[in-house]
């Protein structure tokens, strides 16, 4: 009977001292995912802009239908749509072509943008980011409530170039959340 109440004593401790651990993968494959779900829409946004010969723009929203604009935040969701004209690329309208849009990340996550893609992004038909006017540039920081330490940002070159970095944005200063 000893040896059985030992047993359970050490089979807790495990227990214990496991949680905590898987808790912290769980919340580091969402952040991943997130950040992966962003790069898959940039890179589907980019390849559609090159093979139609078109703008393609990546706008926040938080329905299929049209780009919500500062009332919402990226994390609420996102759509990748052709642009039929230059004017507008951050809004859907009349001929403009909704490709894909992706719900929103799950309540614990936020996506954060700094520099000029704020509330969308834009794809020229030579695949650089940018409209007829300006080029673009900035971050998509994505979080959780463990904050900046935890943190991935997605830093988005004018030539049409990313990658994800765990410490600092494109402006090379420390990720925030």
């Amino acid at each position: 009977m000893f040896e059985l109440l030992i047993a359970l004593a050490i089979g807790a401790i495990i227990v214990a001292l496991g949680v905590p651990s898987f808790s912290g993968t769980l919340d580091n494959q969402r952040i991943t995912s997130a950040t992966n779900e962003l790069v898959m829409s940039l890179n589907l946004a980019k390849s559609e802009a090159i093979k139609r010969v078109t703008y393609v723009s990546v706008c926040r929203s938080n329905n299929s239908k049209d780009c919500t604009g500062g009332a919402t935040s990226w994390d609420d969701g996102w759509i990748v749509f052709a642009n039929a004209t230059v004017a507008n690329l951050d809004s859907i309208e009349g001929e403009d072509e909704v490709i894909r849009f992706y719900p929103a990340l799950r309540d614990e996550l936020t996506v954060t943008p700094t520099g000029t893609i704020v509330g969308f992004i834009s794809f020229r038909p030579s695949g650089t980011i940018g409209t007829s006017a300006a080029n673009m540039q900035g971050t998509l920081t994505i979080c959780d409530e463990r904050g900046a330490a935890n943190a991935r940002g997605i830093l988005l070159e004018s030539s049409g170039q990313w990658h994800v970095s765990r410490e600092v944005d494109q402006a090379d200063a420390d990720l925030a959340c």
